[in-house]
């Protein structure tokens, strides 16, 4: 029951944070937000999440996962509650990052905790149980999409609201559900030494969401303008794109990722290269059909290499360590989207397919990382 609670915690958030992104950015040309304003509104999330994401995944270590999930999803439906209402009365730049900081402050809390309480219940066996969390988000990144490209006709503030309906119902869920994991031992709490052989597998998640980072801000612009579609259409594709990767991470984290007999660092390896031919596919589409498809081809990919690259973090946690080193990955992660959402959104005035080319970029020295950078311990357990 704790783990259904805990997907379900994980895919409302997601869900709810999916219908910012197929709005915001529609919402900022609509009152004359920038390209690069807009991607500064997503990232001040990410800065939020790399200064306090350690934090949480150490304290979910020392009090237990459900209060430090249950904070996150509060702070998740606050923001959305703003958003919507900002929606409706036409709210600008500086209002929007507020609603934004809101959510940055506390909601990078959720990922780290449900990670580590996954991998307390599944210590034989981390790829399969951490995989539950992408495949959940996967859905929930179809879901949130869908739903609001199949309401963009009543307003951009409906399906907001109801994400953040849905992620207040997750907190309560949480609160009363989820129990305290393992906490630290008493000696764990004064000393955490640095994780040895943590620091590569830091590199190629860096480098590998920088790559995606570039890409998520400015799909609908891209999506608009590539194939000169109106709002509403735009709205559509671009939703449909972000599903279609969604989906392609689902069908891997859910299901394939069980059937493969390869290792975490080989899942993180092979997921990369698979990554990088999605990114290509994508700079060649010739119309939205194809787009959709290469980024189901990325989705893939990154349901491969986020599975390999959490279990081989989480297998250096140890018994004592996992919001620790859960939290230190989500820093990272968040750092990187940070660079790639404004390196992507401030140089897409200058070539429409700048993100597309970041990403690419990204994979391949990634994929070089990964293979350079393996740590002898992780490369010998298996799924």
């Amino acid at each position: 029951m704790q783990t259904t609670i805990v997907l379900f915690a994980v895919f409302a958030a997601t869900v709810a944070n999916s219908t910012v992104f197929a709005t915001l950015g529609l919402h900022g040309r609509s009152v004359g937000l920038s390209e690069l304003e807009v991607g500064a509104i997503f990232a001040s999330s990410g800065v939020l999440f790399f200064l306090t994401s350690s934090h949480w995944g150490r304290l979910s270590d020392r009090i237990g996962r459900g209060p430090v999930m249950a904070a996150g999803l509060a702070a998740t439906a606050l923001s959305l509650f703003l958003f919507a209402g900002l929606y409706a009365a036409g709210g600008t730049f500086l209002a929007l990052l507020l609603a934004r900081a809101i959510y940055g402050l506390l909601a990078g809390s959720l990922q780290p905790a449900a990670t580590a309480c996954m991998a307390d219940t599944a210590v034989e066996r981390r790829a399969s149980a951490v995989a539950l969390i992408g495949a959940s988000v996967g859905i929930a990144s179809i879901a949130g999409p869908l739903f609001a490209a199949s309401v963009a006709g009543l307003g951009l503030a409906v399906p907001v609201a109801a994400g953040g309906i849905l992620t207040a119902l997750a907190a309560a869920a949480t609160l009363a559900g989820v129990r305290e994991g393992p906490r630290q031992p008493v000696w764990a709490r004064t000393a955490t030494p640095p994780v040895e052989g943590l620091a590569p597998y830091l590199a190629v998640g860096f480098t590998m969401i920088l790559g995606f980072g570039a890409l998520q801000p400015t799909t609908a612009f891209y999506v608009q303008d590539r194939f000169a579609l109106e709002t509403a259409a735009a709205v559509r594709q671009a939703s449909l794109a972000s599903a279609g990767f969604a989906a392609g991470s689902f069908v891997v984290q859910g299901f394939v990722i069980r059937l493969l007999p390869l290792r975490p660092q080989q899942l993180l390896s092979f997921g990369l290269a698979v990554c990088l031919l999605g990114a290509g596919g994508g700079l060649v589409a010739p119309e939205p059909e194809a787009l959709i498809a290469a980024f189901g081809v990325m989705g893939a990919g990154y349901g491969l290499a986020q599975s390999g690259l959490t279990a081989s973090v989480s297998i250096l946690g140890g018994e004592h360590r996992q919001g620790q080193v859960a939290g230190r990955l989500q820093a990272v992660l968040s750092a990187a989207w940070i660079v790639g959402a404004l390196g992507g959104s401030a140089l897409y005035p200058f070539a429409i397919a700048a993100p597309l080319l970041i990403a690419a970029g990204a994979m391949t020295i990634a994929v070089m990382l990964s293979y350079a950078g393996a740590s002898p311990a992780t490369a010998q357990i298996r799924r």
